[in-house]
């Protein structure tokens, strides 16, 4: 019998915490979820809005590039910008262009990331239409993803996805790729 009862008084005391330990967790996270609210809070009113934000740079080891926007939003170091355009000029001194509905600009890291009705056109009048694309302008590359058609004078190329490397001259189309080819 004395067995029983030291049994139950053990489960009973186990209980006991429990219930104290869960409603003390209960208030920690409670508390918790207060802290973050306000920090929440706190960090939304670091968030600054720019009006038609420009950026343009050109280094000794970056070609010229000028970025515009209609509205930019900074949070911490990067800035989302809407109704983009740009333009660049490549290694052969050719123009291009980017016009995209939305992006996300990192100065530090040279990254531009486009969504939304993205085009890609040369002074030649060659169109690429993607509905994303992230340009990296240090190391030169153009990574085009989802529903890739790109237009010139003589082909029409159609493809899942596609990476512009300008530093080595090529252009790769992966995925479901057509081509089709007018001759004049």
């Amino acid at each position: 019998m004395r067995k029983y009862l030291n049994g139950l008084v053990a489960i009973t005391l186990l209980v006991a915490l429990s219930l104290i330990f869960f409603d003390y967790s209960d208030n920690d996270s409670d508390e918790l979820e207060t802290k973050l609210s306000e920090l929440k809070d706190r960090s939304s009113s670091k968030i600054i809005e720019i009006s038609n934000p420009t950026f343009k740079n050109k280094g000794l080891d970056t070609n010229f590039y000028q970025i515009k926007a209609k509205k930019g939003i900074q949070i911490n170091q990067d800035i989302e910008l809407y109704e983009i355009k740009g333009k660049f000029i490549d290694d052969n001194n050719e123009l291009f262009f980017i016009k995209a509905d939305k992006g996300l600009y990192s100065q530090i890291n040279q990254i531009i990331n486009l969504v939304g009705n993205v085009l890609i056109s040369d002074e030649f009048g060659n169109i690429t239409s993607t509905d994303s694309a992230t340009i990296n302008i240090e190391n030169k590359k153009i990574r085009l993803l989802n529903k890739v058609v790109s237009i010139s004078n003589t082909s029409i190329i159609k493809s899942d996805s596609s990476i512009i490397d300008e530093a080595s001259g090529i252009i790769i189309y992966t995925g479901n790729v057509k081509v089709k080819i007018e001759s004049k």
